[in-house]
């Protein structure tokens, strides 16, 4: 059954994704700013031609619009207690990742590699994340790689990228597309107790979340690293890129 609270909330979602207010996403759309409180209050629904419109504006397709059931929702299988902090396994779905993928082979060293992801700044990652359409509500910024640690110790990895989480494959020109795996993973969250427990200080990055997982207890937990495609995630919470979770995938020993 069509639910139009669970319509309005995803609404409101896909309109605070595009940084608009409602007046401001009104008039892009050419209705008032009541007609789209009301929307996303579930009081009423747009006609066929505002939810076009809407599609337009908030760069969703109709059928990712209406599609109020989420199936896409990873799973938590095993709490994983390190130390006072917690871990998790769990089980990801099949993901569609789009935005810019750097890949070692199209340059000449690790260098010159590196170089290229360090010289993409904070305001151009914003454009690239911006640039894809069909978002997973909630957006969250995403950072995918092959082998992030190597990265971060200037060595080579096989590819880099700056996406987002999608519902639709087919994105403008010029943005890249990588589709994950199912996978287990184990994920850990820079919260204040990971800081204080794993790294004894009042702060940690997801990066030394990374390390922590791989370097430290994976192995004598009974994991080894997946070998299906699935990549390392660095999933932000915060525009500032410095707290969020750090996915590892894993298969079990």
């Amino acid at each position: 059954m069509f639910n139009q609270k669970i319509f309005g909330e995803k609404l409101k979602n896909y309109r605070k994704a595009q940084n608009l207010t409602q007046e401001e996403a009104a008039e892009k759309i050419g209705v008032s700013g009541q007609a789209v409180s009301k929307w996303e209050n579930g009081e009423c629904l747009p006609d066929v031609y505002n939810l076009k419109l809407i599609g337009q504006v908030y760069r969703i397709s109709i059928d990712s619009l209406l599609d109020i059931v989420d199936d896409r929702k990873e799973k938590i299988i095993q709490t994983i207690k390190v130390l006072g902090a917690t871990f998790e396994l769990v089980e990801k779905p099949e993901t569609i990742l789009a935005g810019k993928i750097i890949y070692a082979k199209d340059f000449p060293n690790a260098q010159s590699f590196n170089c290229a992801i360090n010289s993409i700044d904070k305001f151009q990652k914003q454009l690239i994340y911006d640039r894809v359409v069909d978002c997973v509500q909630p957006v969250y910024d995403m950072a995918l790689s092959d082998d992030f640690y190597e990265y971060y110790n200037s060595k080579i990895c096989r590819f880099l990228g700056i996406v987002r989480e999608t519902t639709n494959e087919h994105q403008p020109e010029g943005v890249d597309v990588y589709k994950m795996p199912k996978s287990l993973y184990i994920r850990g969250y820079t919260d204040d107790a990971m800081a204080r427990c794993i790294f004894v200080k009042e702060k940690c990055e997801i990066w030394e979340i990374f390390y922590s997982i791989r370097n430290s207890w994976m192995t004598s937990r009974g994991f080894k690293p997946a070998k299906n495609g699935a990549c390392e995630l660095e999933v932000y919470d915060a525009a500032s890129q410095n707290t969020g979770y750090a996915y590892v995938p894993v298969t079990q020993s």
